[in-house]
């Protein structure tokens, strides 16, 4: 065979050799690059979901704390027979509710009244006294009487710390009766065994 001609056969099949090879090379480049790009992807569109799912939970619960606030704390306007229309706030509106509402405490029989940073709202059966260091609470009865004579939340016992209750078994046995916790004191309402009933106030 003729010599150039082996020489350029070899020239030939070296240059599609190295033409293969770099094929090669820039195929297993580009499934490289594919797997990297197809990676990325999957990641940015994992942080996304998880970015949209983190977003509609910190927003379903948003929407959820102000559904319970609102009904927790939402203000309360009554049309009261000879007192017009009266709003309760927040606190007392829910006091008043769980307290049984006008079927237990009446309807008000004033427009609420402001005492240091406190309220006090009357109603025809008992008063709901309300302060941001103590809550709303009911105050009723002869312990209502006490307590204003004592000068209410002005008084030397500020304001209730917990809603009037029943003590010592019950009004209907002796030593027992009703109960109100205040800041700076107690009252209570006390069967002295023969049907009839005394205050006693003790100071904390």
């Amino acid at each position: 065979m003729n010599p150039k001609l082996i020489k350029r056969t070899g020239v030939l099949a070296a240059a599609f050799a190295i033409a293969g090879a770099a094929a090669v090379a820039c195929s297993e480049e580009a499934k490289d690059q594919t797997k990297d790009a197809l990676s990325s992807a999957t990641s940015a569109a994992s942080s996304a979901v998880d970015a949209g799912t983190s977003a509609a939970k910190s927003g379903a619960s948003s929407a959820s704390s102000a559904v319970s606030s609102a009904l927790e704390g939402a203000p309360s306007t009554i049309n009261a027979p000879g007192v017009g229309e009266v709003t309760l706030d927040g606190p007392t509106a829910k006091a008043y509710s769980e307290a049984g509402g006008e079927a237990t405490l009446g309807a008000p029989t004033a427009q609420p009244e402001k005492v240091g940073d406190g309220t006090v709202q009357a109603f025809a059966n008992g008063t709901i006294f309300s302060s941001p260091a103590t809550g709303a609470h009911v105050v009723q009865g002869e312990i209502l009487r006490v307590y204003t004579e004592n000068g209410g939340p002005a008084g030397q016992l500020g304001f209730p710390t917990e809603d009037e209750d029943e003590t010592g078994d019950g009004p209907d046995v002796a030593n027992g009766g009703w109960v109100s916790e205040f800041e700076h004191g107690t009252i209570t309402w006390l069967n002295q065994g023969d049907g009839t009933f005394k205050e006693t106030v003790t100071p904390k």
